[in-house]
């Protein structure tokens, strides 16, 4: 089983904290560093090269679509998924022309992020499946 380093972006405290357990619930997944806006996350990410990073869209400081553009000039194998609260076409279109490898919707079971990490970590795209019926 391969160790995939994660992390984790997201501007509230308590459910970056949940999210962290689900994801270090799950055999085969580290969380090698979090960050609440994504300059905080190109510090972190340019000091662990994570395989994935999962950030929040909209957030201070430096949105995920920004931090999206920027990751892969410090961390180039490092694959992005939006995960959020808008499942509006027009920022799954944002999201995925700023290179993201994955766009998850936060109301989404957890299994759906869970595949998600799977599938951009081995190089595909994933579109949360909510989204077609939305």
């Amino acid at each position: 089983m391969t160790l995939r380093k994660i992390v984790l972006v997201e501007d509230h405290r308590i459910l970056r904290g949940i999210i962290r357990a689900l994801l270090e619930s799950e055999p085969g997944l580290e969380v090698v560093g979090e960050a609440a806006n994504g300059k905080e996350a190109l510090r972190v990410a340019k000091e662990w090269k994570p395989d994935v990073l999962i950030s929040d869209l909209r957030m201070e400081a430096m949105d995920g679509l920004e931090l999206t553009r920027e990751i892969h000039g410090l961390s180039p194998a490092t694959r992005v998924i939006i995960w959020t609260m808008h499942g509006d076409a027009f920022y799954v279109a944002q999201a995925m022309a700023a290179g993201a490898s994955g766009y998850v919707l936060k109301g989404d079971d957890s299994t759906v992020l869970l595949q998600a990490i799977e599938t951009v970590a081995s190089g595909k795209s994933y579109l949360s499946p909510s989204l077609s019926t939305a």
